[in-house]
């Protein structure tokens, strides 16, 4: 009995490659496209808020850019850790929000600051935990032709032990994600928070973030006003072109912070797309499952090919991973755990959402619906 269950997960496991793969390959065509970047004058708003830690790396890496932004905003959200002056050191525009109004959330109150605040025909908002590489804005600014919104995946930097685990996880969310170009209405909205880059008369047009002004999830609801408005946003797979480094906290802080953000983001995107993921969950357990029950079952022969299946898919996988995260090869040896860490935040959020329980952000209580739609 116990052969025949792990001969079963074993067969199984190329269904959920198939999927695996079909989706890394819509990731793979949101590849920068080669076009010339246009002249634009683009203004960075960053929202901050005791960053000061943060802030160096950011705007030592927008002083490396190719192409040279008009104006460099930083939102001071009342600070107590030196970020204003830090970022007027720096030559930046330093602009500090008004009180946050009832019906807002601090993120996107700092962003709308900034934005009234920026001259630029193109505006920029990007976080200041990320690391910009020299050919982002150039690569962005290209696709910025063809779309109102362009974002860019970001690679995930890692320094804390745990954080080499990340890669795994990182995948999943991609894969899960169903990241890719949208130009139809009603299509899923993917975008990412820390690069927004908007044409300016788009941001008019949908109403800036005004229009979401109470969303934790402000990425996921843009997106979805620019598709629905008629326009198109476009997601950017370029490895190395941005870098963040989330949650140095550690573990505890990494694991709530994202119960929150798929919780939000359920809200937000909506569901879909189950059927595929259970293809990728049931591969991705399966095989580790699959040589357990051979070991156990004591069959040399289907413990070497429950063995073989388990080291192609680590292989797979520390191939796949290099491109959210820079972690070593080896970690991918262990990717039942993050893939666990991601079903077990994905069911916590799920809970979430279906109760219709509200989501701490920033020390303010969000009600969020339990519908589907933004």
């Amino acid at each position: 009995m116990i052969t025949a269950l792990a001969i079963a997960i074993v067969a199984l496991a190329p269904v959920g490659v198939v999927v695996w793969r079909w989706r890394l390959a819509q990731v793979a065509r949101l590849a920068p496209c080669p076009a010339k970047a246009p002249n634009a004058r683009v203004s960075i708003v960053i929202p901050a808020r005791d960053e000061a830690h943060n802030l160096p790396r950011l705007l030592a890496s927008i002083a490396r850019l190719g192409v040279r932004p008009h104006e460099v905003i930083v939102v001071d959200d009342h600070s107590t850790d030196g970020t204003g002056d830090l970022a007027r050191a720096a030559g930046a525009i330093v602009v500090t929000p008004a009180p946050l109004p009832p019906g807002w959330l601090g993120k996107s109150w700092a962003c709308a600051a900034g934005a009234a605040r920026a001259t630029g025909d193109h505006l920029l908002f990007t976080d200041a935990d990320t690391e910009h590489g020299p050919a982002s804005l150039e690569l962005a600014l290209a696709r910025a032709t063809e779309a109102e919104l362009v974002s860019i995946i970001p690679t995930h930097r890692i320094e804390a032990g745990w954080e080499r685990l990340q890669g795994g996880f990182q995948l999943m969310l991609l894969v899960a994600g169903r990241a890719g170009a949208t130009a139809t209405r009603g299509a899923r909205r993917y975008s990412i928070g820390q690069y927004l880059l908007f044409t300016r008369e788009a941001y008019q047009r949908l109403g800036g973030h005004a229009a979401v002004a109470g969303q934790i999830a402000e990425d996921l609801h843009l997106a979805a006003k620019v598709v629905d408005g008629g326009g198109r946003f476009a997601l950017l797979h370029a490895p190395g072109a941005l870098g963040v480094r989330m949650y140095p906290e550690g573990l505890g802080a990494f694991l709530r912070g994202w119960r929150r953000s798929f919780r939000a983001g359920m809200a937000a995107a909506g569901g879909g797309g189950a059927a595929e993921m259970i293809a990728v969950v049931a591969w991705l357990l399966g095989v580790p499952l699959g040589l357990a029950l051979a070991a156990a079952a004591g069959s040399a022969t289907w413990l070497a090919i429950a063995g073989a299946a388990y080291l192609a898919t680590a292989a797979m996988l520390a191939r796949d991973q290099r491109a959210v995260a820079r972690v070593p090869w080896w970690s991918a040896l262990a990717f039942p755990l993050p893939v666990l860490a991601f079903i077990a935040v994905s069911a916590a959020a799920g809970l979430d959402h279906l109760r219709g329980a509200p989501v701490r952000w920033r020390g303010r209580t969000v009600a969020l619906p339990t519908g589907s739609e933004p």
